[in-house]
């Protein structure tokens, strides 16, 4: 039997069919774009910071990389101790008072910084009260945007959205450094700080605009202790879930901090520069990440987002162990770029296979787990690494570091094949 021929109109219908079906843009939903705009501005705030007071430790008061790798892990040491605290917050409270207050801080922080250094009384001491203080506030902060993302986007749009949300933090590796190194260049570190003070006051107007939906349903209340242990139990009951916090637990004390603090001191010390020429490195890694993430952002949903994430953690540890065995200056940059383009895949995969196997009601806390592990982690690294690089040299210590990373997570790749299927 002959089939009925087509219309040339039910061609146009199946196309405006699949147009109809295909989500808009996040940032075409008002309060995903104010949140992002904002966190622009407090992204650029926190890379510039832990630039800043590794550029004032090394630079400005002529310390060693020990001493830079203790201020870093002053700078995280909040995280460790109020990042479970905030996502409980962020699952009982309004969200949008709690960012509007710990930006308000984070501003006064260094608006106060900026002062001591000008007035001359900088010393140690100072420096790492500063970078507490500063820690703090950042803390209370960053799991409590990782957990709106879901909210104020539909469930269709919310790799896109990770994915832009990962430009915002792209384009504040670009700039922030690059930014904060020319302030101080002209305007001294002092300048530096008060540029950053300036940028959260801009970015707190976007925030005074934002709408947050309230919680549908508040869990009854408990202790701190037993409002993680529920968070706790969703990892240890996803075994998935489970492997990807223990591969961003790995890369948070070895390739991280090799990477965006002890490179600073391999570049003072053994390629011969001043500490603050991280800075372009910081921004061509930057640029690869905005290059993979504009990738995710037009693709969505992608398939084996498991094997992507694992695939791009390799790279970037391969990339890490070739930094550590450079002798020039110029030999980081291909380098970096290449780290970049993975990295992007990293945090947009990681990231939204997390949110996306978690309820609602459980995002914050599992969120500031998230956030522990990425921001808490990373100063233990530093401070880890900073011993051990003067002890063995600091190439030797990111090289090494990177080759714990790529050894776990290869072992990982190899073993578990469901994860590569994730997604």
């Amino acid at each position: 039997m002959k089939p009925p021929e087509r219309d040339a109109n039910d061609d146009l219908t199946a196309a405006s069919a699949t147009a109809v079906a295909k989500p808009r843009g996040p940032l075409r939903e008002p309060n995903f774009r104010r949140l992002w705009a904002n966190s622009i501005a407090y992204s650029i705030v926190g890379n510039a910071q832990r630039f800043v007071f590794g550029w004032l430790v090394l630079d400005g008061l002529n310390r060693s990389e020990s001493d830079q790798g203790l201020v870093i892990f002053t700078l995280g040491v909040p995280a460790i101790f109020l990042t479970l605290h905030a996502g409980v917050w962020a699952d009982r409270h309004d969200r949008r008072t709690i960012l509007i207050v710990t930006q308000c801080a984070a501003g006064a922080v260094m608006v106060g910084t900026a002062l001591v250094i000008s007035s001359g009384r900088a010393t140690m001491g100072w420096v790492l009260a500063a970078a507490l203080l500063a820690g703090a506030t950042s803390t209370v902060g960053q799991p409590v945007r990782a957990a709106l993302i879901p909210i104020l986007v539909k469930r269709e749009q919310l790799f896109s959205a990770i994915a832009v949300n990962a430009l915002a933090m792209t384009a504040s590796m670009i700039l922030g450094p690059v930014i904060a190194k020319l302030v101080g260049d002209q305007f001294g570190f002092d300048g530096a700080f008060w540029f950053q003070a300036i940028l959260l006051g801009i970015g707190l107007l976007f925030l005074l605009r934002l709408e947050v939906p309230p919680h549908d349903t508040l869990p009854p209340k408990r202790t701190m202790l037993h409002e993680t242990i529920d968070a706790l139990r969703h990892l240890r009951e996803d075994r998935h879930l489970r492997t990807l916090f223990l591969l961003l637990s790995v890369a948070g004390v070895t390739i991280n901090p090799a990477v965006l603090v002890t490179l600073q001191a391999f570049v003072k010390d053994e390629l011969g520069r001043p500490s603050g020429d991280v800075a372009p490195l910081l921004a061509v890694m930057g640029v690869g990440i905005a290059i993979s993430s504009a990738v995710v952002m037009r693709k969505g949903d992608m398939a084996n987002k498991g094997a992507l994430f694992q695939r791009a953690m390799m790279t970037g540890s391969i990339m890490t162990i070739l930094m550590g065995r450079t002798s020039e200056y110029w030999q980081l940059f291909p380098l970096v770029l290449g780290m970049g383009l993975a990295g992007g895949f990293y945090l947009n995969m990681n990231q939204g296979l997390i949110q996306a196997n978690t309820p609602q009601p459980l995002m914050g806390r599992v969120m500031g787990l998230y956030t522990l592990v990425q921001a808490g982690l990373l100063p233990i690294g530093a401070l880890l690494l900073g011993l051990i690089a003067s002890q063995i040299g600091t190439g030797n210590a990111i090289s090494g570091a990177a080759a714990v990373g790529l050894s776990v997570v290869v072992t990982t790749y190899v073993r578990n094949t469901e994860l590569r299927r994730l997604g």
